[in-house]
């Protein structure tokens, strides 16, 4: 009863104070997803009382949801009629965000009608002395509304604040004044595991996780909690920060005793010293029946700038004369006089052009482009050991050349080579196919885009809680009309502002669109969530480049080089991506840039024909990324549990999600890209995985071009192409 009277209070106040101010006014009317439960009845009665008592007004009306779409309305006799048709009108999609409102009110007397739901920590409404902020929302964020009002000094009218529900919701918020719930999941070997025993350290409750690895309980900034498995033999503390609200916990099982962790790492280290390249995977040496030399990343040194300088002289019976490239290698006594004597070189599983000592032979294949700095290791096959694998085009020998981009570390401890697939070959009449959504469908037979967008808010009411939804409509939009885009898209944005995954699903997105500005705010509060995160800092520098702030783009990526401010960061599986970026900037902007304290190296340039760079969504998801060449022989690239254990658990611990892939022309020809979604490693988790692919064709040359490929994947629609190009 104290709250009503109070609200009956306000409303009269509201009504004497407009009587004495000038008769310009403005209205922020929030227009987002989150104002679907809006009580549009009593915010129309207060709007009919102001121009009862003011008949005669300019108004200003601003709706903003991602975007502000300004207004101007004269009501005249207190006819407000236009006005109320509008609002009316108005169907509620995309996220609420508040920033540029302040830069757009024109008058002094403001009404704010909103729910507070801002999705960005810390903001406030612009509310001044005398505003009013009116919510009639039922799912509104009062903390925020009222932190609003009390700030500007303005007044508050909460009239969801009244129901019974929402008082004794107040109440017991108010007994647990500082907890917040953490939520989270934790992983073993990579896999969600049930009944792991989570308690806060300094407390005896106990709770577990469900079938899903899934937990939550209340806790404050400071605590810490323990997480233990006596069945898989682990713990781990991780303590709660300021801005934890969602935790994703990662264990190794059998590693809580001493002795287990040595004789494990003595185990490893002896099988991969004993593993050698046979092409057909990887064997140990006491397996095979033939001789196989190679030599890895270790015994390259930094002084060789030619791949062929890797190999002269560190095997046995291989040869190259002076000035020869690698791909004029020979392995034994010339055996012919007029025919082929030269080995076959395999890049990653891919077979090169054969050069040719044929007499009258014109070939012209070249491995110059192999830089020995991403060699992981290099395996010379003969006789029988290069025949089995490669037939008569081995006959000659065979060095296979792995390079550190398609070469990491696996399950068993030793190096797995995901290029050197057996049978991969690809049938080039293989269609990837398309299953349309009935959105899809309805939404390509128009052509007027506000029609389109009508037919969209239709089917909303059938598909709220479905991403795939939004997405669908995304990919309609996002080249025939982008505002329209944005705004769909950003409802994944107001329904999971607590998910590090969908805000980047977002973000990845409107940077397609190149809406800067939100991106911007997108990845602030990435940034918040995981200060230490590698993502957010890449992605600044992104932003910078694309709005030409090329010296500010140089400094920041020359300061993420060296670790970040403080030299903390380890940047290290980005690292790649950033000599990229320094080196390519220096060699197009050089003349508008201060480079006195950029070091030597970065001078010289990159150059390949295509460089891919892939950015996804969710970390904690399983894909592959396919490159099918012009001799219809693919390979993939994993980014899966069992092809490498660590780094998913790297990508989310470093907050990072990005690889980097080149193309040269040692292989002209038709080149296919393809993704393929193989789930989440939450098996009930059904989100789609956005990716956003920046191709580069002559990277590093004058003549560089970049096109932005943006593409969703989920269970309905698992693979699709990324790019299809020629070299």
């Amino acid at each position: 009863m104290k709250r009503l009277s109070i609200l009956v209070i306000l409303l009269a106040n509201l009504l004497t104070a407009q009587g004495v101010e000038n008769n310009t006014i403005t209205i922020c009317w929030d227009t987002s997803f989150s104002m679907l439960s809006r009580d549009m009845e009593k915010e129309f009665e207060i709007l009919e009382k102001i121009f009862k008592r003011s008949p005669d007004q300019t108004v200003q009306l601003l709706l903003f949801d991602i975007a502000i779409e300004e207004k101007v309305f004269q009501i005249n006799n207190g006819d407000w009629s236009e006005l109320k048709t509008t609002l009316t009108s108005v169907v509620p999609d995309g996220a609420t965000v508040y920033e540029g409102l302040a830069a757009k009110i024109a008058n002094k007397t403001v009404y704010f009608f909103t729910d507070g739901n801002a999705l960005v920590p810390d903001e406030v409404l612009p509310v001044k002395k005398g505003n009013y902020v009116i919510s009639s929302a039922l799912d509104r964020n009062e903390e925020f509304l009222k932190k609003s009002a009390l700030v500007g000094r303005g007044r508050l009218m909460d009239f969801a604040a009244i129901l019974p529900d929402n008082i004794k919701a107040t109440a017991a918020a108010k007994e647990l004044p500082n907890k917040k719930e953490i939520t989270g999941t934790v992983y073993i070997d990579n896999v969600p595991t049930n009944d792991i025993e989570i308690r806060i350290i300094g407390s005896n409750k106990i709770i577990k996780t469900d079938s899903s690895g899934k937990f939550s309980l209340p806790a404050v900034p400071g605590d810490s909690i323990l997480i233990t498995s006596r069945a898989n033999k682990t713990m781990k503390t991780v303590p709660i920060g300021y801005f934890n609200k969602s935790l994703d916990v990662f264990l190794k099982a059998n590693v809580t005793t001493l002795d287990e962790v040595v004789v494990t790492e003595q185990r490893v280290n002896a099988i991969s010293e004993d593993l050698v390249n046979t092409g057909n995977g990887l064997k140990s040496k006491e397996e095979i029946g033939y001789a196989v030399q190679s030599i890895d990343s270790e015994d390259i040194t930094p002084i060789q700038t030619d791949i062929r300088q890797s190999v002269q002289g560190r095997f046995s019976g291989v040869n190259l004369g002076p000035g020869e490239d690698l791909t004029q290698v020979t392995m034994r006594t010339n055996a012919t006089i007029l025919g082929n004597n030269y080995g076959l070189i395999v890049i990653d599983g891919v077979p090169m052009e054969q050069n040719d000592s044929s007499f009258g032979s014109s070939s012209n294949a070249a491995s110059s482009f192999v830089n020995p700095d991403n060699v992981a290791d290099i395996t010379v096959l003969k006789g029988y050991a290069a025949t089995n694998r490669y037939g008569s085009a081995g006959n000659n020998g065979v060095i296979l050349i792995t390079t550190k981009t398609a070469s990491y570390g696996g399950g068993t401890g030793g190096t797995k080579n995901t290029a050197l697939a057996q049978n991969n070959v690809y049938d080039p009449e293989a269609k990837i196919t398309i299953t349309k959504s009935a959105l899809t469908k309805a939404l390509e037979t128009y052509t007027d885009m506000d029609k389109a967008y009508g037919k969209y808010l239709t089917l909303r009411n059938f598909n709220e809680n479905n991403d795939s939804f939004y997405l669908d409509a995304f990919e309609f939009f996002k080249d025939k009309d982008r505002k329209l885009a944005a705004r769909v898209i950003s409802n994944l944005w107001e329904k999971n502002i607590d998910k590090e995954s969908y805000l980047r699903l977002v973000a990845l997105s409107l940077r397609y669109l190149g809406d800067y500005d939100a991106v911007q705010i997108l990845n602030n509060q990435l940034n918040t969530v995981k200060p230490t995160a590698l993502q957010p800092f890449f992605t600044e520098v992104k932003l910078q480049l694309e709005q030409k702030e090329y010296q500010a783009a140089l400094d920041r990526l020359i300061t993420l080089a060296n670790g970040g401010a403080y030299g903390a960061m380890d940047v290290s599986p980005i690292n790649k991506s950033l000599e990229r970026e320094i080196k390519n900037l220096i060699f197009q902007k050089r003349d508008v840039l201060d480079v006195t304290k950029v070091a030597e190296p970065y001078f010289k340039n990159t150059q390949m024909n295509v460089r891919l760079l892939v950015e996804w969504s969710n970390a904690k998801t399983e894909f592959n990324v396919q490159f099918v060449n012009p001799q219809n022989r693919y390979f993939n690239w994993e980014h899966t549990s069992a092809a490498n254990s660590g780094r998913i658990e790297e990508e989310v611990s470093l907050g990072y999600a990005m690889e980097e892939f080149e193309l040269y022309d040692d292989l002209k020809g038709n080149w296919k890209i393809n993704a393929d979604f193989l789930g989440n490693l939450e098996r009930d988790n059904s989100e789609p995985l956005v990716l956003l692919c920046s191709v580069y064709t002559n990277f590093g040359y004058p003549s560089q071009t970049k096109k932005l490929v943006w593409l969703y994947l989920d269970g309905q629609n698992p693979k699709k192409e990324i790019i299809a190009l020629k070299i």
